[in-house]
């Protein structure tokens, strides 16, 4: 994009210190840190990358920090954000009380027009990139150049566009799509920020402490169950709840709504104000999510696990340094920077959960929502994960843990004790906990919670009135739309993406490796037990056909088990992670896609390999119908089978519950191959049977191979017209399995729809 000159202005601002002096006027922003892109570059490792940013405003200019990981210290006191007059001189201090010192002075001139900065046809552009109007280094989910405001020649009137940014720009928390007129007062919404209009310039927000607030959260199922019952609470930045109560208290309910992937049926949510419900297009960016399931590939290091997930959470014009760069910052915060190149199944129970928040953090979440995320850990690693958490909240997030351990508690700000039903018995400090109840240990608690008239204690209770603020007498119902379909970046860099990973995780799983490697070889092994030293060949069998029909079966079922085997436990497995994954914008269609790339891939492999190892030392078939090369037509046939079985088992493993139910999925679906074939027994004819026989690869794999072979001759009558050695009919098999690829993906497709409908993450 062209930038528009500015009016000319002789204001500047002197920056002195770390070997050198930079004079910058006010209409340029400045991004200080160590950064060799920045405008003022601090070489001192207690600076962070992009540690502080500096913008003139009407009354002089705004220096902020960024969120750097030592602080910033303006004249001896730490602070987040100052502003520097007319004339004033100040003393900055970057990475600590006794960090490199820049001395700040901004010089105005009497020459400059007092209306400059505001009149004038302009171009203010926001983004990640230093040069942008409005810097904004820290947002990982800005984009470089994001979104810009043009003004027209009378200074008065602009309007506000999105300049292709990934995430997409907002107005009052609506997405815009080409331009809209801003007016003073409105926000506007970039990446994970939001800024004001003036009616002259683009505002920063005022630096405060936000909070999250649900008020008259109700939940009921559509057969009249209350799982909450009429909820409110209040949680400030920079602190760390837990949320604690018996089985079937609502804990998960509770965790649904306050995130908006299930909202509350009646109620409200706000985040610093703003509706959660009615913004969520833009607010689901301010939201991090850590399942009580891993939502990591466990065969990959922790580095390249997080280097994935950037590629598919950040937006594309991040540089594989800025990627880099992330990762290493969210391990530095979870304290794993020890075990990057690690695998994630050697790391303990407690390290493989900061792996998981690691991952949520890389978009710089400001609410961060965990479930379970010390269970199954032993007593010292629920204390670890806790700790980590209370570092988490005090760099100013919003960490709500849902747990069903107290060992910890002492760790949090506040504990959220449910009631069955969802019904709020205890808010507030854990010390207040234990005398509340007037019992000596938390189990006490739990038992107490069998007499209801808890609850109304509470709530008439002085912890009520001191911890919640006040919750207003309205209900306001939730909007029944679902919430917008979460950016997704382009199709084909996200099937780059996925396929890259899927590769990794292949080349990385062992028992994978050795199925791929093994399966081939030791099918054929047995393939070779057959009696007959004709193979495929009818001249060398004198016109018999039992032997290659023998030996076709062999290849027919081979291909459908090696299919089966590697793919039907391939999604239930990750679910998880998919889940997770959509909710933030993977596209189900291109995570399909490439599974079938890649695990289609290893059992094209599988299925050549077999069959010209199950063949190896035999006659081929005489001829060939559509390739010079018989032995390749037969083998095309054996790979059309195990394909089709690979994405028959895909939409098998899309529906399973559990990894426990696609064993008896896999033997059924091998079995029903093996007697379905056409090779044990005729099926031409045979009302039901034959029709049924039609629907599995194996059918018309037998049929295409058959045909190659010419197990049925050329002239006379013909059995089972699916045999006729013609090149017409061969390609009729294959058109066949070919048909039935496409219906078992759109079942596999359904299949990942119904699984996120019913799991409630798809919004």
């Amino acid at each position: 994009m062209t930038r528009t000159p500015r009016r000319p202005t002789q204001d500047v601002l002197q920056v002195a210190g770390a070997g050198g002096v930079w004079t910058f006027p006010r209409s340029q922003p400045v991004v200080v840190g160590r950064d060799p892109r920045c405008d003022v570059r601090v070489a001192d490792e207690r600076v962070s990358s992009m540690h502080l940013a500096l913008r003139g405003i009407a009354e002089g200019w705004l220096l902020r920090d960024l969120g750097s990981r030592n602080g910033t210290w303006i004249d001896g006191v730490p602070q987040q954000a100052a502003r520097i007059g007319p004339g004033q001189e100040v003393s900055v201090r970057i990475g600590g009380a006794n960090g490199p010192e820049l001395r700040l002075r901004y010089v105005p001139s009497a020459a400059a027009d007092a209306g400059g900065d505001g009149a004038g046809e302009r171009i203010l552009v926001i983004g990640r990139e230093p040069g942008c109007d409005v810097v904004v280094p820290d947002d990982p989910v800005l984009s470089r150049r994001h979104a810009a405001v043009e003004t027209g020649e009378d200074g008065t009137t602009a309007v506000l566009r999105d300049v292709g940014s990934f995430n997409g720009t907002y107005l009052n928390g609506r997405r815009i799509h080409g331009s809209e007129p801003l007016r003073a007062g409105d926000r506007i919404g970039a990446g994970s920020s939001t800024f004001g209009w003036d009616g002259r310039t683009i505002t920063l927000p005022d630096v405060r402490r936000p909070s999250l607030d649900a008020r008259h959260l109700t939940v009921t199922t559509a057969r009249g169950t209350r799982l909450m019952d009429d909820l409110s609470l209040t949680v400030r930045a920079g602190e760390l709840v837990a949320v604690i109560g018996p089985s079937g208290a609502g804990k998960s309910t509770l965790l649904g709504a306050l995130t908006g992937l299930r909202p509350a049926g009646s109620g409200r949510v706000t985040w610093d104000g703003r509706d959660l419900y009615d913004e969520y297009e833009q607010l689901r960016f301010l939201i991090g999510l850590v399942p009580q399931e891993d939502i990591l590939h466990r065969q990959l290091t922790v580095r390249r696990a997080l280097d994935f997930a950037a590629r598919l959470r950040l937006p594309p014009d991040t540089t594989a340094e800025e990627r880099a760069q992330r990762v290493a910052e969210v391990l530095a915060e979870v304290r794993l920077t020890a075990q990057v190149d690690q695998r994630i199944d050697s790391l303990s129970g407690g390290q493989r959960k900061r792996t998981s928040i690691a991952l949520e953090l890389l978009t710089a979440p400001q609410m961060l929502f965990l479930d379970e995320p010390t269970s199954g850990l032993d007593p010292g690693l629920d204390r670890q994960v806790m700790d980590g958490l209370r570092t988490l909240a005090d760099a100013g997030r919003v960490v709500l843990v849902v747990t069903h351990s107290v060992l910890a508690l002492d760790r949090c700000d506040r504990v959220l004790l449910l009631a069955p039903g969802g019904r709020v018995a205890f808010y507030g400090p854990p010390d207040r906990l234990l005398p509340f109840f007037g019992v000596q240990d938390h189990p006490s608690v739990f038992a107490a919670l069998e007499d209801p008239g808890w609850v109304e204690r509470f709530a008439q209770s002085t912890l009520q009135h001191r911890y919640l603020q006040p919750t207003g007498d309205g209900v306001t119902p939730c909007p029944a739309g679902p919430a917008p379909v979460p950016p997704r970046p382009a199709p084909l860099r996200q099937l780059a993406t996925l396929v890259r990973r899927n590769l990794a995780v292949v080349a990385a799983d062992r028992l994978f490796l050795a199925l791929l490697v093994g399966m081939p070889v030791v099918l054929a092994v047995m393939a070779h037990a057959f009696p007959g030293e004709a193979g495929l060949s009818m001249s060398a069998a004198g016109g018999n056909p039992a032997e290659a029909q023998q030996r076709i079966i062999v290849l027919v079922v081979g291909a459908a088990l090696m299919g089966a085997a590697l793919s039907v436990r391939e999604l239930v497995g990750e679910r998880p992670i998919y889940r997770r994954e959509h909710a933030v914008g993977l596209s189900p269609s291109v995570y399909l896609v490439a599974k079938v790339l890649v695990v289609g891939g290893c059992v094209t492999f599988q299925s050549v390999a077999f069959c010209l190892l199950a063949l190896l030392g035999l006659p081929g078939p005489d001829d060939g119908l559509v390739l010079p090369w018989p032995r390749l037509e037969v083998a095309a046939a054996v790979a059309a089978v195990g394909i089709t079985m690979t994405i028959a088992s895909l939409a098998v493993s899309a529906f399973a519950r559990s990894a426990d139910q696609t064993m008896p999925a896999l033997v059924a679906l091998v079995m029903g191959q093996l007697v379905f074939c056409g090779g044990l027994f005729p099926l031409a004819g045979r009302t039901g049977l034959e029709q049924f026989s039609l629907v599995l690869p194996a059918r018309a794999g037998y049929a295409a191979m058959a045909a190659t072979v010419g197990l049925q001759p050329a002239e006379g009558p013909q059995p089972d017209r699916l045999f006729r050695p013609t090149a017409g009919q061969w390609g009729l098999d294959m058109g066949l399995l070919a048909a039935q690829s496409a219906v078992f993906l759109a079942l596999a497709a359904w299949g990942l729809s119904w699984t996120v409908k019913h799991t409630g993450d798809g919004r």
